[in-house]
């Protein structure tokens, strides 16, 4: 792991393909489907098409695929959306497009936090969406995959005139560890550059302070800013004096990585989230303190 080439993406990014515009109206999506390019006016917004709202987790993967968990997920993106009463995206239909953007209107990724969804688009090709506004754990769980997120809709007509952007208009107003994270390309490759002691965890500087129930435990429970790069991960993870420390407050807004007493998972994720694991730290790897680990499977799909 410690070997692992890990390096940050690129100060500009270019964006090589087609923008898909899921829009409101069918046949304009059929239409881009079939090779059709879409004209977008970026001066005037009512000469465009009406793009669809509201756009959940479950339109873009419906429950019944989420037990893919590898790159099959790249044939189903779309499949649930409804325009109307029509379900005009087929599978494989996305990925054979060489779209690279996805653009949609307000609360995008809005339901379930479900994380097959974003990685669904990346395996279809889609680096980029792009909406009015996108809901938060969807666009943290497209950080944390590597997907890019926008609400600038000014970037289509640079993606189109094959422009560089830079990747500072993708972690402008992010919190540190975000910002760090998007520049990696994803949580995982973050990590494995912090245990390679390229990125450090950001210094929690609030002062003392009286505290919450609930403050008090993340206080007790967070990792100081040199973990990662001063100590080995499993004695970061095992040593209760390595990933504590005394004093320390705690306020919102602050970010960090807290140690967990006891940490769960299952079925619906655990298969994607061993692939990336796998990947970045390597296929014979061990997780850390494994008794502290519980796999169950989620009671809604028992009872279906």
């Amino acid at each position: 792991m410690l070997e692992r080439k890990i390096e940050k993406r690129n100060d500009k990014v270019r964006l090589p393909g087609r923008i898909l515009f899921l829009t409101e109206d069918p046949e304009l999506i059929r239409r881009q489907l079939a090779g059709e390019d879409l004209p977008w006016d970026s001066n005037n917004r009512a000469n465009n098409p009406k793009l669809r709202d509201d756009i959940s987790t479950d339109e873009i993967t419906p429950a019944h695929y989420c037990f893919y968990f590898d790159e099959t997920l790249g044939e189903i993106p779309y499949l649930g959306l409804k325009c109307g009463d029509v379900l005009p995206i087929g599978r494989g239909e996305v990925k054979k497009g060489g779209f690279v953007c996805a653009v949609s209107g307000k609360r995008r990724g809005k339901g379930s936090s479900r994380e097959q969804s974003p990685y669904a688009e990346m395996c279809a090709g889609i680096q980029l969406v792009i909406a009015e506004n996108i809901e938060r754990i969807y666009k943290q769980n497209c950080q944390n995959l590597g997907v890019l997120t926008s609400t600038n809709f000014s970037l289509i007509e640079k993606i189109r005139g094959g422009e560089e952007i830079p990747l500072s208009e993708f972690t402008a107003g992010e919190d540190e560890i975000t910002r760090q994270v998007i520049e990696y390309g994803g949580l995982f490759p973050f990590n494995i550059a912090r245990m390679q002691k390229k990125v450090f965890l950001p210094p929690i500087k609030t002062a003392k302070r009286p505290m919450t129930v609930a403050e008090k435990i993340f206080a007790r429970h967070m990792l100081p800013s040199n973990v990662g790069a001063s100590v080995p991960a499993r004695a970061a993870e095992q040593s209760s004096a390595v990933v504590t420390t005394e004093g320390q407050a705690v306020q919102p807004g602050d970010t960090g990585f807290a140690r967990a007493d006891l940490r769960f998972s299952h079925e619906y994720v655990t298969p994607m989230a061993a692939i990336f694991f796998e990947r970045y730290v390597g296929k014979d790897a061990k997780v850390n303190d494994p008794s502290s680990i519980l796999f169950f499977p989620r009671p809604s799909h028992i009872s279906r």
